[in-house]
């Protein structure tokens, strides 16, 4: 019995298969600096909160907290609260825009630290 190519076949499934496998990988990177931006804002915040619990004003935290974010530029933004007598609140806001070939949306990320003041 003689055996027929498949070599169109295996064109055809790898035609099927690699636009699935890119989305995968490239959605696993997106997803990569997605969280790292998350883990900059929360750090930025950390540091917010800890020059308003040193009983700094509002204003030099909000300053000190999106200074702590160099590669966010000016897309952070950090905003102090008491929200009681004893405790001081960062929470920092930025937004990245998640673009994956057929996905295409802003991602808000927001981070809050709470400390106790000091």
């Amino acid at each position: 019995m003689k055996r027929r190519d498949e070599g169109g076949a295996a064109a055809v499934e790898m035609a099927l298969v690699l636009p699935v496998l890119f989305l995968i990988v490239f959605g696993v990177i997106e997803f990569g600096f997605v969280f790292n931006r998350w883990i900059t804002i929360t750090h930025s915040a950390r540091d917010g909160v800890r020059v308003l619990s040193l009983g700094e004003t509002p204003a030099d935290a909000e300053l000190a907290a999106e200074a702590a974010a160099p590669d966010l530029a000016s897309s952070v933004t950090c905003t102090a609260s008491q929200p009681a007598t004893d405790q001081v609140q960062m929470m920092c806001v930025t937004t990245y825009d998640f673009s994956l070939y057929v996905i295409d949306t802003p991602i808000e990320l927001e981070s809050t630290a709470l400390m106790r003041k000091e």
